[in-house]
Protein backbone atom coordinates (compact mmCIF):
# COMPACT_ATOMS: atom_id res chain seq x y z
CA UNK A 1 0.00 0.00 0.00
CA UNK A 2 1.72 3.41 -1.04
CA UNK A 3 1.00 5.69 1.85
CA UNK A 4 1.73 9.77 0.87
CA UNK A 5 4.11 10.90 3.78
CA UNK A 6 3.21 14.50 3.39
CA UNK A 7 -0.15 13.69 4.01
CA UNK A 8 0.27 11.63 7.21
CA UNK A 9 2.58 14.64 8.39
CA UNK A 10 -0.35 16.89 8.04
CA UNK A 11 -2.77 14.46 10.14
CA UNK A 12 -0.52 14.43 12.94
CA UNK A 13 0.00 17.79 12.87
CA UNK A 14 -3.54 18.39 13.14
CA UNK A 15 -4.32 15.39 15.57
CA UNK A 16 -1.35 15.06 17.53
CA UNK A 17 -1.96 17.81 19.61
CA UNK A 18 -5.46 17.53 20.58
CA UNK A 19 -4.28 13.61 21.48
CA UNK A 20 -1.53 15.26 23.99
CA UNK A 21 -3.95 18.02 25.32
CA UNK A 22 -6.37 15.21 26.54
CA UNK A 23 -4.14 12.29 27.93
CA UNK A 24 -2.25 16.05 30.03
CA UNK A 25 -5.90 16.61 31.64
CA UNK A 26 -6.59 12.89 31.71
CA UNK A 27 -3.06 12.27 33.48
CA UNK A 28 -3.38 15.64 35.87
CA UNK A 29 -7.06 14.31 36.85
CA UNK A 30 -4.96 11.10 38.44
CA UNK A 31 -5.78 8.41 36.27
CA UNK A 32 -2.37 6.10 35.64
CA UNK A 33 -0.36 5.89 32.39
CA UNK A 34 -1.12 1.96 32.11
CA UNK A 35 -4.50 2.35 32.30
CA UNK A 36 -4.64 5.39 29.12
CA UNK A 37 -3.02 3.35 27.53
CA UNK A 38 -5.76 0.30 27.87
CA UNK A 39 -8.27 2.98 27.05
CA UNK A 40 -6.72 4.22 24.36
CA UNK A 41 -6.14 0.62 22.85
CA UNK A 42 -9.83 0.17 23.54
CA UNK A 43 -11.38 3.39 22.44
CA UNK A 44 -8.81 2.73 18.93
CA UNK A 45 -10.45 -0.50 18.52
CA UNK A 46 -14.11 0.90 18.85
CA UNK A 47 -13.15 3.49 16.54
CA UNK A 48 -11.60 1.41 13.84
CA UNK A 49 -14.84 -0.30 13.82
CA UNK A 50 -17.06 3.05 13.05
CA UNK A 51 -14.77 4.77 10.42
CA UNK A 52 -15.71 5.30 6.89
CA UNK A 53 -12.78 3.89 4.93
CA UNK A 54 -10.56 5.89 2.09
CA UNK A 55 -10.73 9.71 3.24
CA UNK A 56 -8.21 11.71 1.93
CA UNK A 57 -6.16 14.25 3.97
CA UNK A 58 -6.99 18.08 3.03
CA UNK A 59 -3.69 20.12 2.48
CA UNK A 60 -5.26 23.45 3.69
CA UNK A 61 -7.95 23.57 6.17
CA UNK A 62 -11.75 25.65 6.64
CA UNK A 63 -10.24 28.40 8.33
CA UNK A 64 -8.50 29.44 5.58
CA UNK A 65 -11.37 29.17 3.41
CA UNK A 66 -13.41 30.77 5.22
CA UNK A 67 -10.79 34.35 5.88
CA UNK A 68 -10.93 34.22 1.55
CA UNK A 69 -14.90 33.63 1.56
CA UNK A 70 -14.86 36.27 4.48
CA UNK A 71 -12.40 39.21 2.85
CA UNK A 72 -13.94 38.42 -0.78
CA UNK A 73 -17.38 40.34 1.19
CA UNK A 74 -15.11 43.41 2.40
CA UNK A 75 -12.64 44.14 0.25
CA UNK A 76 -13.59 46.96 -2.09
CA UNK A 77 -11.15 45.51 -4.96
CA UNK A 78 -13.40 42.72 -4.44
CA UNK A 79 -16.73 44.14 -4.65
CA UNK A 80 -19.15 45.80 -7.24
CA UNK A 81 -20.69 49.31 -7.35
CA UNK A 82 -23.85 47.88 -4.97
CA UNK A 83 -20.69 46.33 -2.12
CA UNK A 84 -21.54 43.05 -3.45
CA UNK A 85 -18.70 40.12 -4.48
CA UNK A 86 -17.75 40.48 -7.69
CA UNK A 87 -17.45 37.93 -10.14
CA UNK A 88 -13.63 37.20 -10.38
CA UNK A 89 -11.29 34.24 -12.01
CA UNK A 90 -10.48 31.29 -10.32
CA UNK A 91 -6.96 31.32 -10.89
CA UNK A 92 -4.31 33.90 -11.68
CA UNK A 93 -3.10 37.64 -10.52
CA UNK A 94 -5.70 39.96 -8.70
CA UNK A 95 -8.98 40.06 -8.80
CA UNK A 96 -9.02 36.15 -8.60
CA UNK A 97 -9.82 33.56 -6.14
CA UNK A 98 -5.85 32.45 -6.45
CA UNK A 99 -5.29 35.56 -5.48
CA UNK A 100 -7.49 35.91 -2.60
CA UNK A 101 -6.29 32.83 -0.98
CA UNK A 102 -2.26 33.77 -1.03
CA UNK A 103 -3.63 37.26 0.56
CA UNK A 104 -4.92 35.04 3.70
CA UNK A 105 -2.04 31.97 3.57
CA UNK A 106 1.51 31.64 2.47
CA UNK A 107 1.03 27.47 3.23
CA UNK A 108 0.06 25.07 0.91
CA UNK A 109 -0.60 25.19 -3.19
CA UNK A 110 -3.41 28.85 -3.77
CA UNK A 111 -4.42 26.72 -6.64
CA UNK A 112 -5.25 23.98 -5.39
CA UNK A 113 -6.96 25.18 -2.46
CA UNK A 114 -9.24 27.09 -5.35
CA UNK A 115 -10.16 24.12 -6.76
CA UNK A 116 -10.93 22.66 -3.52
CA UNK A 117 -13.25 25.67 -2.65
CA UNK A 118 -14.79 24.86 -6.41
CA UNK A 119 -15.40 21.43 -5.90
CA UNK A 120 -16.71 22.21 -2.67
CA UNK A 121 -19.26 24.30 -3.95
CA UNK A 122 -18.13 26.98 -1.76
CA UNK A 123 -17.83 29.39 -5.21
CA UNK A 124 -19.56 29.10 -7.91
CA UNK A 125 -19.11 29.78 -11.67
CA UNK A 126 -21.09 32.70 -12.70
CA UNK A 127 -20.52 32.23 -16.40
CA UNK A 128 -17.19 33.86 -18.47
CA UNK A 129 -14.82 31.96 -16.58
CA UNK A 130 -15.56 33.98 -13.04
CA UNK A 131 -16.58 32.56 -9.98
CA UNK A 132 -18.88 34.11 -7.39
CA UNK A 133 -18.87 32.76 -3.12
CA UNK A 134 -22.38 30.96 -2.50
CA UNK A 135 -22.28 32.95 1.01
CA UNK A 136 -19.61 34.51 3.45
CA UNK A 137 -19.58 31.77 5.56
CA UNK A 138 -17.77 28.30 4.54
CA UNK A 139 -20.44 25.40 5.16
CA UNK A 140 -20.03 22.05 4.26
CA UNK A 141 -22.52 19.67 5.21
CA UNK A 142 -20.74 16.64 4.36
CA UNK A 143 -17.58 14.54 6.17
CA UNK A 144 -15.08 16.12 4.09
CA UNK A 145 -11.56 16.48 5.11
CA UNK A 146 -11.83 20.23 5.72
CA UNK A 147 -14.21 19.20 8.50
CA UNK A 148 -12.35 16.54 9.92
CA UNK A 149 -9.41 18.86 10.50
CA UNK A 150 -11.80 21.52 11.74
CA UNK A 151 -13.34 19.47 14.55
CA UNK A 152 -9.44 19.44 15.32
CA UNK A 153 -8.91 22.52 15.68
CA UNK A 154 -12.03 23.31 17.69
CA UNK A 155 -11.04 20.20 19.99
CA UNK A 156 -7.83 21.50 20.87
CA UNK A 157 -8.80 25.40 21.13
CA UNK A 158 -11.55 24.04 23.70
CA UNK A 159 -9.08 22.04 25.71
CA UNK A 160 -6.51 24.32 25.59
CA UNK A 161 -9.25 27.08 26.92
CA UNK A 162 -10.01 25.04 29.91
CA UNK A 163 -6.33 24.58 30.84
CA UNK A 164 -5.42 27.71 30.23
CA UNK A 165 -8.90 28.87 32.35
CA UNK A 166 -7.48 25.97 35.20
CA UNK A 167 -4.25 27.53 35.46
CA UNK A 168 -4.98 31.44 35.12
CA UNK A 169 -3.96 33.40 37.75
CA UNK A 170 -6.15 35.15 39.92
CA UNK A 171 -4.95 38.75 38.29
CA UNK A 172 -5.48 37.57 34.48
CA UNK A 173 -8.69 37.20 32.49
CA UNK A 174 -10.07 33.56 32.44
CA UNK A 175 -10.99 33.33 28.35
CA UNK A 176 -14.94 32.78 28.16
CA UNK A 177 -15.97 29.00 28.32
CA UNK A 178 -19.58 28.88 29.16
CA UNK A 179 -22.64 26.77 28.74
CA UNK A 180 -26.81 26.99 28.86
CA UNK A 181 -28.46 24.04 29.08
CA UNK A 182 -31.50 22.59 30.62
CA UNK A 183 -31.96 18.66 31.08
CA UNK A 184 -35.82 18.99 30.05
CA UNK A 185 -36.84 20.64 26.96
CA UNK A 186 -39.91 18.90 25.07
CA UNK A 187 -39.33 17.71 21.73
CA UNK A 188 -41.75 19.88 20.01
CA UNK A 189 -39.40 22.89 20.98
CA UNK A 190 -36.00 21.22 19.52
CA UNK A 191 -36.79 22.94 15.96
CA UNK A 192 -37.19 26.29 17.69
CA UNK A 193 -33.97 25.94 19.61
CA UNK A 194 -32.43 25.27 16.56
CA UNK A 195 -33.89 28.25 14.79
CA UNK A 196 -33.19 30.54 18.07
CA UNK A 197 -29.43 29.48 18.27
CA UNK A 198 -28.77 29.72 14.13
CA UNK A 199 -29.99 33.19 14.49
CA UNK A 200 -28.07 34.65 17.90
CA UNK A 201 -24.87 32.71 17.38
CA UNK A 202 -24.67 34.42 13.99
CA UNK A 203 -25.02 37.86 15.22
CA UNK A 204 -22.74 36.76 18.10
CA UNK A 205 -20.16 35.38 15.26
CA UNK A 206 -20.40 38.77 13.01
CA UNK A 207 -19.52 40.94 15.83
CA UNK A 208 -16.98 39.26 16.91
CA UNK A 209 -15.97 38.72 13.45
CA UNK A 210 -16.02 42.34 12.85
CA UNK A 211 -14.29 43.76 15.87
CA UNK A 212 -11.41 41.43 14.97
CA UNK A 213 -11.02 41.98 11.26
CA UNK A 214 -10.89 45.73 12.18
CA UNK A 215 -7.65 44.96 14.49
CA UNK A 216 -6.00 42.30 13.05
CA UNK A 217 -2.09 42.81 11.74
CA UNK A 218 -1.13 44.22 8.13
CA UNK A 219 1.56 42.72 6.17
CA UNK A 220 4.24 45.35 5.82
CA UNK A 221 7.22 46.40 5.23
CA UNK A 222 7.71 47.05 8.96
CA UNK A 223 9.01 45.42 11.72
CA UNK A 224 5.91 42.91 12.85
CA UNK A 225 4.65 43.17 16.07
CA UNK A 226 3.92 40.08 17.98
CA UNK A 227 0.84 38.24 17.42
CA UNK A 228 -1.82 35.01 18.20
CA UNK A 229 -4.21 33.46 16.86
CA UNK A 230 -7.72 33.92 18.59
CA UNK A 231 -11.17 33.31 18.06
CA UNK A 232 -14.08 32.23 19.28
CA UNK A 233 -16.38 29.06 18.71
CA UNK A 234 -19.94 28.73 19.10
CA UNK A 235 -21.97 25.39 18.68
CA UNK A 236 -25.65 24.03 20.14
CA UNK A 237 -26.18 20.29 20.90
CA UNK A 238 -29.20 18.33 21.17
CA UNK A 239 -28.54 15.11 23.12
CA UNK A 240 -30.46 11.89 21.18
CA UNK A 241 -32.03 8.90 23.49
CA UNK A 242 -31.05 5.52 22.41
CA UNK A 243 -33.30 3.29 21.02
CA UNK A 244 -32.44 0.38 23.90
CA UNK A 245 -34.91 1.32 26.91
CA UNK A 246 -32.67 -0.59 29.06
CA UNK A 247 -30.22 2.15 28.21
CA UNK A 248 -30.34 5.76 29.72
CA UNK A 249 -27.12 6.91 27.77
CA UNK A 250 -27.70 9.33 25.18
CA UNK A 251 -25.39 11.01 22.14
CA UNK A 252 -24.73 14.14 21.83
CA UNK A 253 -25.30 15.88 18.45
CA UNK A 254 -23.81 19.44 17.00
CA UNK A 255 -26.55 21.41 15.41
Amino acid sequence: MNVDVGLMKRVEADYAPVLTAVFELMLGGGMRKDDLRALCALSLQRAVRKSPRGRKTALEGLPVAALVLDAWHRDHRYLNAKAEPRAVRLLGPAPSVEALIRTETRRGNAQDLAYRLESLRLVVSAGKGLYRPTSDIALISAHDPFVLQHVAKSLLMLLETVSQNLECKASSEPLIERFAEVPDLPREWVPAFQRFTKIHGWVLLRTVNDWLESRRARRTNRVRKESARVGIHVHAYVTRRTRSRASRRSTPTSV
